[in-house]
C-alpha cells in the first residue's frame, strides 16, 4: 500500500512539474514611481534668471542621461521632446531647467513659424486682453512664453525604460 501511495505521488508531482513547465511567468516589476522636483516659480522665458535662482544647481536631481519632455501647457496638442543630459549621471537641476526653457522656446517659435493666424502683438493688446489661440503645430493659447513660470516636475519611468517628465507650469497671472 505505501509503494503504491509513494508511486501515485510520484507520478501526481511529475504530472505537475510538466504542466507548470509550460506556463509563462514573467518577473514581478514594481509600478513606476514618479519623482517630484519642485522649483521656486522660474519665469520659463528667461533662463537665465530662472537658473540663478535655484538652490543646489550641480545636483542631480534625474539619474538617467535621456529622457521625454512633455509640454501640455498651454498647448492644444502636446509636445514631446528628447532631451539629454550632457553630465553621465544624469540631470543636473540647472541642466534640467535650461532643458525645459529651452524646449518651450523651441515650441513657441514652431508655433510661430506654422501659425496663419499669428499672436498679437503686446502693444495692441487691451490691458487685460492675453495672447491669442494660434492655429500652428501646437495650438498655443492664452499665454506668452514670459507669462509661464516652472512650479515642479515629475519624473517618471515607464515599464519600457523611457524616462518621461512632466511639468507642472502656471502663469504669472494665477
Amino acid at each position: 500500500m505505501v509503494i503504491i501511495v509513494s508511486v501515485l505521488f510520484v507520478a501526481i508531482a511529475v504530472a505537475a512539474s510538466l504542466y507548470l513547465s509550460r506556463i509563462t511567468v514573467t518577473p514581478y516589476e514594481p509600478m513606476p514611481m514618479a519623482h517630484r522636483i519642485p522649483f521656486p516659480k522660474l519665469h520659463l522665458g528667461d533662463p537665465d534668471h530662472a537658473i540663478a535662482q535655484l538652490d543646489e544647481p550641480d545636483e542631480v536631481v534625474i539619474p538617467h542621461v535621456k529622457a521625454l519632455l512633455v509640454i501640455k501647457y498651454p498647448l492644444s496638442v502636446p509636445a514631446s521632446i528628447e532631451v539629454s543630459s550632457s553630465v553621465e549621471f544624469g540631470f543636473t537641476r540647472r541642466e534640467l531647467v535650461q532643458a525645459i526653457c529651452d524646449s518651450y522656446a523651441h515650441v513657441y517659435e514652431a508655433e510661430e513659424a506654422t501659425a496663419l493666424t499669428k499672436p498679437l502683438a503686446l502693444e495692441e493688446r487691451t490691458a487685460n486682453q492675453r495672447r491669442n489661440r494660434t492655429d500652428g503645430l501646437y495650438g498655443i493659447w492664452g499665454y506668452d512664453l514670459s507669462d509661464l513660470l516652472l512650479v515642479a516636475t515629475h519624473w517618471s519611468r515607464r515599464y519600457d525604460g523611457v524616462v518621461v517628465i512632466d511639468l507642472q507650469v502656471k502663469t504669472k497671472y494665477m
